[in-house]
């Protein structure tokens, strides 16, 4: 036996719209929603992403140009002379004298290092020459020398050597001079001699004597 009941079509449109309307109802509050919270959710990773990718490329770059920075501030130094190993060795572009000697071994026992400006900051291609004890002695010996004056009639082929712009033919033409004509009697007399001219003189005849 079966049952059947009649539902009014009035009754049956009125659910249906009903429905209908509450399925556009919830699509359009899940859109708002999916709008306002899960879109700039995923926007701000986006960004996110953009600015860490945008600062490892920085980042990136300053180490390229730290890096080329790096390899231009060297300067290459020749140091010789009294240090255990000498050579062509390459520093930081601020290195000082004391730096370059420690990396040639440090100096050697008979070395004049007292001589030298260790505090000194290098240039790039200078060659430092680290001197031993004995051309301390003789550098000193001429300076005292050359200090004291010149006694250019009893002074050696040597020691006229040590005067700012005479050589070994210039001193042995004062000594040929001397020789022949006899001691001199005024500074102004070297004038007399070939080779020595008033550019010379005026750079010696401070640091001369007659006795």
């Amino acid at each position: 036996m079966h049952l059947r009941i009649s539902v009014p079509k009035d009754i049956m449109k009125s659910k249906i719209l009903k429905y209908v309307i509450i399925v556009i109802l919830f699509v359009i509050c899940g859109g708002y929603y999916y709008t306002k919270e899960i879109l700039p959710k995923d926007s701000k990773v986006q960004e996110e992403v953009v600015y860490q990718m945008e600062g490892q490329t920085e980042d990136q770059a300053k180490d390229m140009t730290d890096s080329s920075k790096a390899e231009k501030q060297k300067i290459v130094v020749h140091i010789c002379g009294a240090v255990v190993n000498p050579g062509v060795y390459e520093l930081s572009e601020d290195a000082r004298v004391y730096e370059a000697i420690r990396m040639a071994g440090g100096m050697t026992k008979d070395a004049a290092g007292d001589q030298l400006n260790q505090a000194q900051e290098l240039e790039d291609g200078q060659q430092l020459y680290i001197p031993y004890i004995s051309e301390e002695t003789v550098i000193v010996k001429e300076k005292n020398t050359v200090e004291q004056g010149i006694n250019i009639n009893t002074a050696t082929k040597e020691e006229l050597m040590t005067l700012p712009g005479i050589g070994e033919s210039k001193a042995q033409a004062i000594i040929d001079y001397r020789e022949q004509k006899g001691d001199f009697n005024t500074i102004q007399e070297l004038t007399n001699i070939s080779g020595i001219k008033n550019g010379v003189y005026e750079k010696i005849k401070e640091l001369v004597r007659i006795r």
